[in-house]
């Protein structure tokens, strides 16, 4: 079997892809909820049944009783010894938030004007639908298209939160492989080989209580702290990295991609750490002078700089404006990573892009401004590419969504890569 041929079986039961998809969406797996364990586990479940239908064996991860299932599924493939590849994607989604909101209901997985509808539809449900469906395809026909090696198909059910439990898994060598492919949203002509690092921190600010009606002669208000330590915080973005030689050339992409779609001034952020007060909280009572205010913060490492430095600098800027405030990471720190273009898996996967999308228009791997599952990978020494269906002015927001064509097109290009990758050693 050609590699056109699996296009076209591709193409011929996109039926069933897209079906798949919407399947994906209409569990409500939202990233805190309630119900999140319960769903997580629903998703597992419903890719185990498709993947153990298809020839795969199934392994349900849980680092306790009551973690969360991380689902790894692996095909033998023809048996023959070769290079493993992993398909990964998440199973979580952000949550839908405020209903009204939304045109459509956020996990009905509707299809409409060639449009699959709903929470994950880009942000990653799509893309997990094509893997799964092409990791199915590959097993099938793994005989005819000479495939050596292996494929693992691996569910993170917290990328979300970070990504802990597909960590963890790594951590312990239960999760190995030669290269990874997660299918995140990106630029259909532009794979993403490498990331910035989150340095999330949250900043705990004393205050001194009292009667409301006295303030501000008397008390200390830790809201009003925390007002000061938001402000200074900003001066993160003064320091810029000096990152290293070998990325020169990605870095020179990104510039010019960033560019070419109009967030010119989104470069700097290559080189400098980005900075969000995404929470704060603080006080018990109006009442109240409030005695702690909490803040946590989003922000991302560039090349060339480390999370502990800039934790560093969030401890110096607090600590200036707000004395005896605490600031601690989030999570546990890694630093920012990538995968260079003379890697296997990322000339492979320019090479499905390429033949599937043509070659009207340049095809070039970038780097990613924020951060996903592929550090996790990349610090275990497996080389790691994002690539994905997803409208990302949609992802986190209200009314998501992603065209059945590109989840197609996305198939065909996970099919090409898998082959290129798993037929050429």
């Amino acid at each position: 079997m050609s590699n056109r041929m699996i296009r076209e079986l591709i193409r011929s039961r996109q039926r069933e892809l897209v079906e798949l998809a919407a399947s994906f969406i209409r569990i409500p797996s939202e990233n805190p909820s309630p119900q999140f364990k319960k769903r997580s586990a629903e998703m597992g479940h419903h890719i185990s049944r498709y993947l153990a239908a298809k020839g795969f064996s199934i392994t349900e991860h849980r680092r306790s009783e009551n973690a969360l299932v991380t689902v790894v599924c692996d095909a033998p493939l023809t048996k023959v010894s070769g290079p493993r590849l992993l398909f990964c994607g998440h199973t979580d989604v952000v949550p839908a938030g405020n209903r009204s909101r939304w045109t459509f209901d956020p996990f009905s997985g509707e299809v409409r004007a060639g449009m699959l509808l709903g929470r994950g539809a880009s942000d990653m449900k799509g893309g997990l639908a094509s893997l799964v469906f092409v990791a199915g395809l590959l097993q099938e026909f793994a005989p005819s298209l000479n495939l050596k090696g292996s494929l693992g198909v691996i569910a993170s059910p917290d990328e979300e939160n970070g990504g802990m439990e597909v960590a963890s898994l790594l951590a312990q060598g239960l999760i190995k492989g030669d290269a990874c492919l997660i299918g995140e949203p990106t630029h259909p002509r532009h794979p993403n080989v490498g990331e910035k690092t989150m340095a999330f921190m949250r900043v705990t600010i004393p205050g001194l209580p009292g009667h409301g009606s006295t303030h501000p002669i008397t008390g200390t208000s830790a809201i009003r702290k925390g007002a000061i330590a938001v402000d200074a915080l900003a001066k993160l973005l003064e320091f810029k990295a000096t990152p290293p030689a070998d990325l020169g050339q990605l870095l020179y992409n990104t510039e010019w991609f960033l560019y070419e779609q109009g967030d010119p001034s989104l470069s700097q952020l290559l080189y400098r750490p980005s900075y969000n007060p995404g929470i704060i909280q603080g006080g018990k009572k109006v009442n109240v002078i409030a005695d702690e205010c909490i803040i946590e913060v989003d922000s991302r490492v560039p090349f060339g700089m480390k999370p502990e430095f800039v934790l560093d600098v969030a401890r110096s800027l607090v600590g200036t404006v707000a004395p005896g405030a605490v600031v601690e990471p989030m999570v546990p720190f890694v630093n920012p990573n990538w995968t260079l273009q003379n890697r296997p898996i990322v000339q492979a996967t320019e090479l499905g892009i390429k033949r599937v999308l043509g070659m009207e228009k340049p095809i070039f791997s970038i780097l990613l401004l924020g951060s996903s599952d592929a550090s996790h990978f990349r610090s275990h020494g497996i080389d790691t590419v994002l690539y994905g269906p997803g409208m990302q002015h949609t992802v986190h927001g209200y009314d998501e969504r992603v065209s059945v064509k590109s989840l197609v097109e996305s198939a065909e290009i996970y099919a090409e890569t898998a082959i290129n990758y798993l037929g050429s050693s």
